[in-house]
Parts: structure tokens; sequence; C-alpha cells
């Protein structure tokens, strides 16, 4: 009987563990949606409470349409939706609904059956027109269609309701491709009528919590409602009383997340804001705070960014489908993965990280904008200096010589001035020397042509962080590029390399180095500069890569083609073999990595073999879209035409400059050659390859101009 006892007690103990074990994992993750979260909120006292927490800033940029509708829907995508208004109007089959009820108003639209339990979205034919749109793929509700084809319950728990509005933000999350949700908590009886909240209620937190608790789903989406209501109430509020009743709200947010984490211990606690508020977004500053509890303390990075503390509103979707063991599919996002880092620290690095970002953002325009007006100014005046019949002062002329040349270390200077302002000093020294000592301008040129060059190619081996941080870089709010070589600085090491090293073999001295010798050194540092664009990580830019091998493709067969005997057909034919086969090799090694180390190329060669010629045709028009966006309206377009016409302008004024520049210079002709092979195939191959040619041609059309300048004013011998 005692040994009975002893096995029954056993066998009790063994199920008890076994359904609390059940209980512990029957949510594997729960996502809250925080709207308008700041990092005032997190940095709140009650967040210290928290072990194990990791932080991100968090791109939120959508593919367009209205902001805060397509935010909520990128989340539940992958892929950066496009916004519909009043798409978070979502309702309980039975709800009443334009005089029927939800589900008759959904069959009607839709042509299909529903349960009664489920919750609709009758905005779903404008959300799948508005999809249908993207030139990339994208799928509404792509989350939980995969989650439950997988078997994954989901639920959606709380309401954003305004007292004569329905704002279900979580059940727009959480519906599948065809606008359902199978389960959810979204109606009023979550809401407690309050004159104290703003529009006269609150959420009941009580009731909230042991809905979520209480519940069958094995993936949870909650609405924590009160955010939302107080970011639409808050120019309402005197600016004192603002913060007495955010503070509340703020506190009671955590309190509930705080008991949630307790009653779901072994969960993990995904906190978001989809959409940064409308002041931030009116700056375009497009980053929020995204949270997770549950894992450890860090930094949140993922594959899309490569950018420790950044991550993307696209990469929350394939987190939570890894969380259950779910393939993302074609989805755009990665998984996020922790950097190990006190939470706290985190927390501050984090803040000082935006404030950064924010600063070069604000400031990008207006610099960028003033150095292209003044490109463009200085080169119109130097075509002016051209056509006058007569010879002008010549320290005049060298004077407009050394401000060209100036302008082409701006470039340099821009890439090193966040990080050490002692560069650029040394770099304004050398050039004011130069111009008293040297009065050769190509030397000067080759010089910062060659060190330009260099640099960049240093920092994009090193992880570009200098690029990041810089007015010419890449910026992390517009969400285009995270990491690699942009456009702007790609365009300039081509031309830079190209010009600068084609006058190097203009002045160096012939005997030393044989022809082949010289040949193979030159196709040593081509190639290198080619694998630093184009390496996945590296460069990781498919353009840059072609016209890279364009560029420096032409420009090597142009100086060495004669000792090689190759005609002008076998040229072209073998510089399209190389072009197809990089980039062929680039494709296959990038997409054969893990998926976690993969760049955008590996990524869009799986689209290719997922979706066909379709993905093929949507990037062709994507890239011609954008070029033709930026030639319209783009200042680069300007500065483009303005180096164009100065290059063609300068070889009529003087008249016989073309003949003296084949002579004196054929190694310069050559580069420039090149130069405008790199400028034709950035413009056709880049998504913003008005930038990238815009960059690309300045170098050379500042040395065509530099010398043409010299021999119509006698600096030069003719």
């Amino acid at each position: 009987m005692e040994n009975l006892s002893k096995s029954a007690c056993i066998v009790i103990l063994l199920l008890l563990f076994l359904i609390s074990s059940a209980e512990a994992v029957k949510q594997k993750t729960v996502l809250i949606l925080w709207h308008e979260l700041r990092w005032e909120d997190v940095k709140s006292p009650a967040t210290a409470e928290f072990n194990e927490l990791a932080v991100g800033l968090m791109n939120t940029r959508i593919g367009g349409g209205n902001a805060v509708n397509g935010a909520y829907l990128t989340i539940s995508s992958g892929a950066r939706a496009l916004g519909v208004t009043d798409a978070a109007k979502m309702f309980y089959s039975s709800d009443n609904f334009q005089g029927n009820t939800a589900g008759e108003v959904y069959q009607l639209r839709t042509g299909q059956m529903i349960s009664e339990e489920n919750i609709v979205n009758p905005q779903i034919a404008s959300i799948l027109q508005a999809t249908a749109q993207a030139e990339y793929p994208l799928q509404a509700g792509a989350l939980a269609e995969k989650l439950q084809k997988a078997g994954i319950v989901v639920g959606v728990f709380g309401n954003s309701d305004l007292k004569d509005q329905v704002v279900r933000w979580a059940a727009l999350v959480g519906m599948n491709s065809r606008g359902v949700v199978e389960y959810g908590v979204i109606g009023e009886d979550l809401l407690d009528s309050n004159a104290d909240y703003p529009y006269g209620v609150c959420t009941n937190h009580e009731f909230l919590l042991d809905a979520v608790v209480k519940s069958d789903v094995e993936f949870a989406i909650i609405d924590l409602g009160d955010p939302y209501r107080y970011s639409l109430y808050e120019s309402l509020i005197l600016s004192q009383q603002q913060p007495v009743i955010r503070e509340r709200m703020v506190r009671q947010s955590w309190e509930f997340v705080q008991r949630l984490h307790n009653l779901l211990p072994l969960t993990d606690l995904i906190i978001l804001s989809p959409y940064p508020g409308d002041n931030r977004a009116q700056n375009g500053q497009w980053l929020a705070p995204v949270l997770i509890i549950g894992q450890e303390e860090g930094l949140l990075q993922s594959a899309t960014t490569r950018w420790p503390g950044i991550v993307a509103n696209i990469d929350i979707a394939p987190t939570v489908l890894q969380a259950y063991g779910v393939d993302k599919g074609v989805m755009l996002g990665r998984s996020m993965e922790i950097q190990s880092m006190d939470s706290q620290q985190a927390v501050d690095y984090l803040i000082a990280l935006e404030q950064k970002i924010f600063r070069v953002s604000k400031y990008r325009s207006p610099v960028l904008r003033f150095l292209v007006i003044f490109q463009i100014v200085i080169y119109l005046f130097t075509l002016a200096l051209l056509i006058i019949p007569k010879p002008l002062n010549q320290k005049f002329i060298r004077l407009v010589q050394f401000i060209l040349i100036f302008s082409l270390s701006t470039p340099l200077i821009l890439l090193v001035v966040a990080k050490t302002r002692v560069i650029v000093l040394f770099v304004l020294i050398g050039l004011i020397y130069a111009y008293f000592s040297e009065k050769d301008p190509l030397l000067i040129i080759m010089v910062i042509g060659i060190l330009t060059a260099g640099l960049i190619s240093i920092d994009v081996v090193n992880g570009s962080w200098l690029m990041r941080f810089s007015y010419l870089g890449y910026d992390p709010l517009g969400g285009a590029r995270f990491y690699g070589i942009g456009n702007e600085y790609m365009g300039i090491l081509i031309g830079a390399l190209i010009i600068g090293w084609s006058i190097l073999r203009e002045l160096r001295p012939k005997k030393p180095i044989g022809s082949t010798a010289t040949a193979l050194w030159d196709l040593g540092v081509f190639v290198l500069t080619a694998v630093i664009i184009a390496a996945p990580q590296w460069g990781t830019n498919v353009g840059g890569t072609i016209t890279a091998v364009a560029g420096f493709g032409v420009t090597w067969l142009c100086l060495h083609k004669k000792q090689f005997k190759m005609g002008g057909v076998g040229s072209i034919l073998l510089l399209g073999f190389i072009i197809v086969f990089s980039l062929g090799l680039l494709m296959y090694i990038d997409a054969n990595r893990p998926e976690t180390g993969q760049s955008h190329i590996g990524q869009t060669v799986s689209i290719i073999q997922q979706e066909g010629l379709s993905a093929v045709v949507q990037i062709i028009k994507r890239k011609l879209d954008m070029n033709i966006k930026l030639f319209k309206y783009s200042l680069w377009s300007r500065a483009l035409i303005a180096a164009i016409i100065a290059m063609g302008a300068s070889l009529i004024w003087p008249s016989r400059y073309l003949q003296w520049l084949l002579l004196n210079h054929p190694c310069l002709v050559k580069g420039i050659i090149g130069t405008l092979t790199a400028t034709i195939t950035a413009l056709a191959v880049n998504d913003s390859g008005v930038v990238a040619a815009a960059t690309c041609c300045s170098f050379a059309a500042t040395a065509m101009l530099c010398t043409a300048l010299g021999l119509k004013h006698n600096l030069l011998p003719s």
C-alpha cells in the first residue's frame, strides 16, 4: 500500500509538471504594440526590473500610402507595405457594419465564407489592391498566414478604439492574407469609461491580461490601446499637463507588461512602436524603439542592416517565424539577433546613436545641396573663362584651378570629418602647399584621386563605419541601404581611381617597369577594387560591380590592348564576358552563404528562384522608375549635366585642346574614356544611377577643365 501511494504521488507530480510545462510553453512569443513608444518611456524605472532586456532602433519606413496604417501592415507582411486608410477597422463577424453584419459585408466583398467567431477586415480588397502595386515581393498578412499553415494558433487582443471610431491594430497585424483573424478579444468590453483619460476611455488592463493568459493561442498580439489614444489627443492638452497624463499611461503600460512577464516567464515579449509619431515622421526621423524581454541583454541587430543596434520593421515577422521554426519564404526582412551588452548601457548607446544619426540626416540635404550647386557654379564659371577670347591673369586662372581641385577633395573631407578633423586639416594644408609649389594641376588631381580611392576602399573593408556617418553616405532613416558602399561613394571611388591611376601612368618613369609587369600591376589594382565593391561582406553593390568592371575594364584595355593585340570587337566581347561572369559569380557566392550572412544580393537570387522572370522585371522597373524620378527632381541630375557639358565644351574651347590632349596626355585620355564608360554604365544599371554617374565623372570633368584652362591662358606648353 505504501509503495502504491508513492507511485501515485510520483504520477501526480509528473502530471502536474507536464501540465505546468505545457502552460509555460503554450505561448513562445507575445508581440506588444506600443504606439509612439519613446526612449524616455524605455528609460522608465520599470524597465530596470527586467533582467533579460535587449533593445534596438527600428527603421519604420513603409512602401507608401497612409503612414500609420502602412506601418502596422508592414509588421504583418515582412516587407514594406502600402498604407490604406481605415485598414484597422476590423470587427467580429457578428458585429453590425453598414446595416449588416461584418461577416455578411466581408462575404459580399470577397465571396468567401467565414465562421461567426472570426474577426474580419472589410477593407481587405483595398489592401490587396494596394499590395499589388508593389514592385517587390509583398503579401499582406503573410505573418499570420505562414503561422496558420504551420498549425500555430494566432490570437489578437486589445484595441485602440475611440468613442466614435474603431481602431484595431492588433487585429490588423494578426490577420492572414484573406483579412481574417481566427481568434481574438478586441471588443468594447476591453475599455472602461473614464473622464480622466483621452477620449473618456482607457484600457481595462486586468481584463486584457486575463484574456491573454487564459487563451489557448500560441502566438499573441497585444494592442495596449492607451498610447495610441494619447498620441491623437496630446495636441489638445496643455504642455504642463502632458507629462502628468503621459507618465501615468507609461507607468500603467509597464505594470501590465511586468505582470504579463511574471505570469508567462518562459515567453519572449517583443515590444515595439510600428510608427514613430507624427512629429518625428514629419521631420524624417523614422526610428523607433524595439525591445525583446526574455532572451538576453544586449543590442538587437539583423542581417538586414548589419548595424549593431539598428533593425528594420521588416525584420519583425521573420523573427517571430523563426521562433516557431517556420520558413519566412520571400519576406525581405531577416530574423533579429542579440549582441551582448548591459541593457542600460545599450539604451544609453542607442539614444546617443539616434541623436548622431538625426544630426547627420538633418544637415545632409543642405550640405549636399550646397556642394552640388557650388560644383555647378564653378563648372559654368570655368566654361565662361574658356570662352573668353583673350588670356587672363595667370594667378587668377591658377586660383580657379585650385578651387576646382579643392572641390574634388570634398568627398574625402566628408568621409573623415565626422571621425577626426586632423586629416581634414592635413588635406587643406596639403592643397595650399601644392597650390604654391606645384604648377601642374594633374599631379595634385592624381594624389587626391588615389588618396580618396584608397581611403574609401579601406573604410569599406573595415565595415564602412566612416561612410555610415558621412553626409555623402547612405541614410539609415531612408532605409535604402544600411551597409556596404553606397552609390555616392561608389561613383567617387571608381572615377577617382580611374583618373588618378591614369595620371600616374602618365607621369611614371617608363624604363624601370616593363609593359607586361605594368599591365599586370594595373589589372591587380582594378580587380582588387572591383572585388571590394562587389564582395558581400564588403561593398555588396551589384550595380557598382557592373560599373567597376565596365569602367576599369575599358580603362585597362585602352592602356594595354596594343601589347596584348586585342581588337575593338574582341575587347568588347571579353569585357561583356567578364561582366556576366563577375555578376554570376557574385550572386552564386552570396546565395550559397548562410542566410544570416547573406546580403541583399543573395536574397535577390532567392526571390528570383521562387518568383522567376517576374522578379527580374520588377527589379528593372524599380531601377528605371527611381532613375527617372531622380533625373526629374534631383540636383544630382543637374550636376551630371553640368559635368557632361563641361567635358564637351572643353573640347571646343580652346580649339586645339583635343589635339593637344591626345599628344601630351594619352593616358589621361584613356582614363577619361574609361570614366565615361563607367558613368554611362552607372546611369543604366543602378537604382540611383544619376547619383553614381554624377559623382563618377567629377574627376574626369575637373581634370579636363583644369588642363583646358591652362592651355587657354598660357599656363601649359602648347
